[in-house]
């Protein structure tokens, strides 16, 4: 099971199931949609990103309410700068309207991240065969449903964090929120906000380091759900465009990896070589050693005996 903090970990488990059944029901509607509309097999990739904004806003909709309005306490603060809510001014607001203003964030941090979503919709909706590793496998073989049932859990997963993450980041310590969605665990304040400052610490080296060397060596992580929680499987997949793309700190990284990787056989090979002139000569030194000590052991012997010997003779000569 992944160790690492996901949004929807806030939730009760019936809150999460909840959540999860709404993606996958709007993805089939998103999917009739995408027939009606008679979209294209190379269309696809041009327009993954509004399939999942629509998927992220229609799921947010459903699943909050579209017309839920949300009654503040005195005590409940919210984050919406420029705005008299902020302030406490006023007590009631929708809460969908809010959420939906986190619209970039959410693209950036979460869905624009989601992988293969042209082929897993070229897949559904044209019966295109799958490429998994350099092997092509035709709808309804093992192989493809086994790759397709991973590929949407994880995209149900990721937009279920896509849909937690504008409300923890806006209304994370509202009670009543508290109180219909979250797990009895994660209730005070304390805790909500060590589980905000772990996602927070997640996506940091998410960024910098797991995403780069994800791309340098040609894979994916990807979440999937298994009997005891969710869990991280890697696939392979080409990612060659994306490693001509990076910059600054994580090309950095793949730099480092790459000269590791340079170095690393060689540095073993040395070393191995050195330990094999190291066990050789110890293995010379300390045997010489041993022999010198056995001669000894036996000339010490040897003499014993025959000192032993002269004392006798020495007697009986009186």
């Amino acid at each position: 099971m992944t160790t690492t903090t996901l949004e929807i970990d806030i939730l009760k488990e019936d809150k999460k199931r909840e959540l999860l059944f709404t993606i996958l029901r709007k993805l089939e509607e998103i999917l009739d949609d995408l027939r009606f509309s008679q979209v294209q097999p190379e269309q696809l990739a041009d327009k993954q990103m509004a399939v999942l904004q629509d998927l992220w806003e229609a799921a947010m909709t459903d699943f909050f309410g579209k017309y839920y309005t949300l009654q503040l306490g005195a005590g409940d603060r919210v984050s919406i700068p420029s705005s008299p809510v902020a302030n406490g001014e006023i007590n009631q607001i929708e809460m969908v309207e809010v959420l939906l203003q986190d619209r970039e964030i959410v693209q950036t941090s979460i869905l624009k991240k989601i992988p293969l979503l042209p082929e897993f919709l070229a897949h559904l909706l044209f019966q295109t065969p799958l490429t998994i590793d350099d092997n092509s496998y035709p709808v309804g073989s093992v192989e493809a449903m086994l790759r397709m049932e991973i590929l949407l859990q994880n995209l149900a997963i990721q937009t279920a964090n896509a849909v937690m993450q504008p409300l923890l980041n806006r209304f994370g310590n509202v009670e009543v929120i508290k109180r219909n969605f979250y797990d009895k665990r994660l209730l005070s304040t304390r805790e909500i906000e060590r589980f905000r400052n772990n996602l927070s610490w997640r996506y940091r080296p998410e960024q910098y380091f797991g995403e780069p060397t994800a791309i340098f060596e040609s894979r994916y992580n990807l979440l999937n759900l298994q009997p005891g929680g969710i869990a991280n499987a890697s696939i392979y997949a080409p990612r060659n465009q994306e490693l001509e793309e990076l910059s600054g700190i994580p090309l950095a990284v793949t730099l480092v990896l790459e000269a590791r990787d340079a170095v690393s056989p060689r540095l073993r090979a040395a070393i191995s070589f050195l330990g094999s002139g190291v066990v050789y000569v110890l293995t010379d030194v300390v045997g010489r050693g041993i022999g010198l000590i056995g001669r000894g052991i036996i000339k010490g012997i040897g003499n014993a005996l025959q000192d032993s010997r002269f004392n006798r003779d020495s007697e009986r000569s009186r």
